[in-house]
């Protein structure tokens, strides 16, 4: 890469770059900002702008790029990045544009980012259609786009990871083409020595020859040009930019009738050999780097390496020869000699373009650069690994999460092991209720990844259920020690004092974590349930309205919202929203659990038993699917089955007053008040407020029929 910069750019740019890429980015915006003031153009104002954003000054970057015309997709692509932090969504889309062929032709190579930029722009302002549109389209142009069949998914779209997946006949090379394109279109690439006597301008050739890349290369670094000389016309370092007159000399690329990448004095004959060999050199180098990258040996045999007397120009149309000097070990440096009268008609003959010439040279460049094939590259490998991950990705977002565990756990060894393929593994785990399983995952993983966050949310609500007060609290100690600016973490610690009942502080921290972020539809349902839990309902509807404003497929908040219904008894209403939360999640007992209440509430019984029956077989280890069954079948009179089912429960949950409670009803309706007064006498022991007021209830025949908030 540095080789490309080298031929490419000014050497303040490559400086620039390399300090960019060593995150020396003070040291970049000071060079930076030198070379934006001497030369003032659109490239030096988007190296500049990259500088300021990848220092996080997103500010400058954005006022810097907008005052200026931009042509570079780079400059349009940065712009429009950094009217996307600052929540300019009108202007980025203004920026990239509307029409997403113009898009995808305009920004080449980059037209996947800028797609997935307008997929982002589309979803915020709840333009979910084209956001979906946007993602493929970017999936059509770049297979390996994930975050876009992963944003798919999310958003409940039907996507096929064997067609999303699965490559072409044609040849592709992302991130590579560029290059390669560059160096197999070197032949428009001139060499002119204008300072060689009788120099007669010639052009040379550059053809695919096998040559050492180790020859130095010297650029000009003046900062103003000679005096008495000429202003030469300016050659842009990106592609597609008019020439423009220009006085200074680094920064721009000076040209006369082609570009101009290097000027030898009397001094450099002989290196005036080293710039088609550097050339040539790079090009062998993009063929091994399109091997290294696509296939898992070299598909293309390039030889072993050519004497020094084969170096030359061997084409026969070459325009240019220089004899080599193999006699000469100290390698002076001797000008070479002016060329013949003869030489010089032979030569512009030469010059002169023969297109059946130019096809021979084009095939035997591609037998030098190597073609990138699906049969033979990496790439494809790396394709099948993505089906496979995409088919089990898939199912886990359609909350299929039984069908996911298995398809994660057949994916290869190296890559099960990794902890994004486990996090997905415990998150599909907790999305069955089983949070004993997934809590056992998630400790593995932070044993192995201890500064890794990412789940670590759904971890604390896995602890939260299971009422581990200890390991709640270390955790979320450990998370706001490792980072204060994440919101993962505060929502750890406003689990950790809801567990504690600390109402008040649990809340501050869910407002931390929303502040923190605020697009984080999770953060706000669970702020929406600890506001529920203390009876704050307008705040808690409010909460959950902006989770799913955010997310429409966030189940968590549809079902806040129908509970806070249910506590209103707003039956009709908690249906309506406890459905549109089965449409998202149909495998959740607990879903179909509170659907079961609701449709009990409403006197629908013969459903009601039907959805609880459903939500038992789906979750038969959660009591509430349980004991909502046996308080529905008290209510339609089947006493005796509510007995088993209570019976049951008894074992799981020995210290729960309402199972004792409605044991007693239980037996009172079939005549057994010895067991009923029993079963109200340990109620009244566990829980003395709660449910010894309701031991008279049970004996008072005008008060069998229990009210539907209190079967609840």
């Amino acid at each position: 890469m540095l080789i490309i910069k080298m031929i490419l750019q000014d050497p303040i740019q490559v400086i620039v770059w390399d300090c960019l890429n060593n995150y020396e980015y003070d040291n970049a915006i000071f060079l930076a900002e030198r070379l934006h003031a001497e030369v003032g153009s659109e490239e030096t104002a988007f190296l500049l702008g990259t500088c300021y954003y990848r220092a996080g000054r997103v500010n400058e970057a954005h006022h810097l790029l907008q005052n200026i015309s931009l042509t570079l997709p780079q400059s349009r692509f940065l712009l429009a990045k950094c009217a996307i932090e600052l929540k300019s969504y009108k202007d980025a889309e203004v920026i990239l544009g509307t029409n997403m062929e113009i898009v995808a032709s305009e920004f080449g190579e980059q037209a996947p980012y800028a797609l997935q930029l307008l997929a982002k722009i589309y979803n915020i302002t709840e333009r979910r259609n084209k956001a979906a549109d946007a993602h493929r389209k970017a999936l059509s142009l770049n297979p390996f786009m994930w975050k876009s069949f992963s944003q798919l998914c999310n958003m409940g779209e039907k996507v096929e990871p064997h067609q999303v997946f699965h490559h072409s006949n044609t040849d592709f090379s992302f991130g590579v083409s560029t290059l390669v394109n560059l160096v197999s279109n070197s032949e428009n690439i001139s060499f002119v020595n204008s300072n060689i006597p009788n120099n007669t301008s010639l052009n040379t050739n550059v053809t695919p020859n096998n040559v050492s890349s180790k020859t130095p290369m010297t650029m000009s670094t003046s900062i103003t040009p000679e005096p008495h000389a000429p202003v030469k016309r300016m050659h842009s370092v990106f592609s597609g930019m008019a020439p423009i007159p220009f006085s200074p000399s680094f920064g721009m690329l000076p040209m006369d009738e082609s570009p101009v990448l290097y000027t030898p004095t009397l001094t450099d004959a002989n290196e005036q050999k080293a710039l088609p060999k550097i050339v040539n050199s790079l090009r062998a180098q993009m063929g091994q780097l399109k091997d290294a990258v696509f296939s898992p040996a070299p598909r293309c045999t390039l030889g072993p390496a050519p004497r020094r007397s084969s170096r030359l120009f061997s084409n026969n149309n070459s325009s240019y020869s220089v004899k080599e000097n193999n006699k000469s070990p100290s390698r002076k440096f001797v000008a070479p000699k002016s060329p013949s009268r003869k030489s010089k008609q032979r030569t512009a003959k030469n010059i002169k373009t023969n297109p059946v010439e130019t096809n021979e040279r084009a095939k035997s460049i591609e037998t030098v650069t190597p073609a990138i094939t699906p049969k033979n590259s990496n790439a494809v490998a790396l394709l099948n690994l993505l089906k496979e991950l995409g088919e089990a990705y898939k199912a886990l977002s359609f909350l299929d999460c039984k069908n996911a565990i298995k398809l994660f756990q057949e994916i290869p060894t190296k890559q099960l092991a990794s902890p994004w393929v486990q996090t997905m593994i415990a998150r599909a785990h907790y999305e069955l209720a089983q949070y004993e399983t997934a809590a056992k995952v998630f400790a593995e993983i932070r044993k192995q990844h201890p500064n890794r966050t990412e789940g670590m949310d759904i971890y604390s609500t896995c602890l939260w259920h299971l009422q581990r007060e200890a390991q709640l609290s270390a955790l979320a100690q450990e998370l706001v020690e490792l980072d204060r600016n994440d919101s993962i973490a505060w929502l750890a610690a406003g689990n950790c004092f809801s567990l504690h009942k600390e109402r008040e502080t649990a809340l501050k921290f869910f407002k931390r974590a929303v502040q923190i972020n605020p697009d984080a539809a999770y953060a706000h349902a669970l702020l929406g349930h600890e506001y529920a839990a203390a009876e704050e309902t307008d705040k808690a509807l409010a909460s959950f309205r902006t989770a799913v404003s955010i997310d429409p497929r966030n189940y968590v908040a549809w079902f806040g919202i129908a509970t806070v219904y249910a506590r209103q008894e707003r039956w009709k209403a908690s249906e309506v929203h406890i459905r549109r939360a089965l449409a998202i999640h149909p495998h959740s007992g607990v879903l179909r659990c509170q659907l079961g209440v609701a449709q009990a509430a409403l006197g629908k019984m013969d459903r009601a038993l039907a959805t609880l029956e459903r939500a038992v077989a789906l979750d038969t280890e959660n009591p509430l699917c349980r004991f909502h069954r046996a308080s529905v079948l008290l209510r339609a009179g089947r006493p005796d089955d509510a007995i088993d089912d209570l019976s049951h429960l008894k074992n799981i949950a020995p210290r729960e007053s309402l199972v004792y409670y409605l044991l007693g009803k239980a037996y009172n309706k079939i005549g057994n008040p010895h067991m009923a007064l029993m079963h109200f006498s340990w109620a009244t022991d566990l829980d003395p407020k709660g449910t010894g007021g309701h031991i008279k209830e049970g004996f008072d025949p005008s008060k069998q029929e229990d009210t539907p908030e209190r079967a609840t």
